[in-house]
């Protein structure tokens, strides 16, 4: 009976190691974030703002007891997450909510219906990096996003986020690696 069920975790774990290797077959190696900086409304940058600072404890604890302002510093980009919609990627600028060397910071997507926003995506789900890019794919009628976060010269961390409906969740992990002869290559992680 033990040695049944065993058999059945591995041959799972088989299942969704080929599931998780499957998602990267279409990611390129190349980063392809092709959003465009925009500036919302004065509105809009007032709801924002005010958004991302309700939820500063849960994104980005401890950055308004060390820089109060951080919100006006954050920074604006068209996300096309379908044929018919965009939404915004919303990224920590300079300060507390971005990696020291600029490079890693805390994201959000967010999409307005009429004076309301409401998150796709934060750092609460894991949503940090930098856009690597928006794939062809779709969940629920949103496009799959693909994360980056700068790990060394010769390593990239990405993150596949899949919408549920409701929000954006990562669904795969993978390192974008480079050998002796800078030639690219993205392995799943297992």
């Amino acid at each position: 009976m033990r040695s049944s069920l065993l058999l059945i975790a591995f041959f799972s774990s088989l299942t969704l190691f080929a599931q998780n290797a499957d998602i990267w077959k279409n990611v390129s190696t190349e980063p392809a974030d092709q959003s465009k900086i925009v500036t919302p409304s004065p509105t809009q940058l007032v709801i924002i703002r005010k958004a991302l600072k309700a939820r500063e404890e849960l994104d980005v604890e401890g950055c308004g007891d060390e820089e109060p302002d951080w919100v006006d510093k954050v920074l604006f980009k068209e996300l096309p997450i379908s044929e018919t919609e965009k939404a915004l990627l919303v990224e920590a600028g300079a300060g507390c909510a971005r990696g020291g060397q600029g490079a890693n910071g805390a994201m959000w997507v967010v999409r307005f219906e009429g004076d309301k926003v409401s998150f796709l995506a934060t750092p609460e789900q894991k949503f940090a990096g930098w856009l690597y890019s928006v794939q062809p794919t779709t969940s629920h009628g949103l496009r799959d996003l693909v994360l980056g976060w700068h790990m060394s010269a010769a390593e990239t961390g990405l993150s596949y986020f899949r919408f549920d409906g409701t929000s954006y969740h990562s669904v795969a992990a993978a390192v974008l690696v480079f050998d002796e002869n800078c030639a690219a290559k993205i392995v799943p992680d297992r």
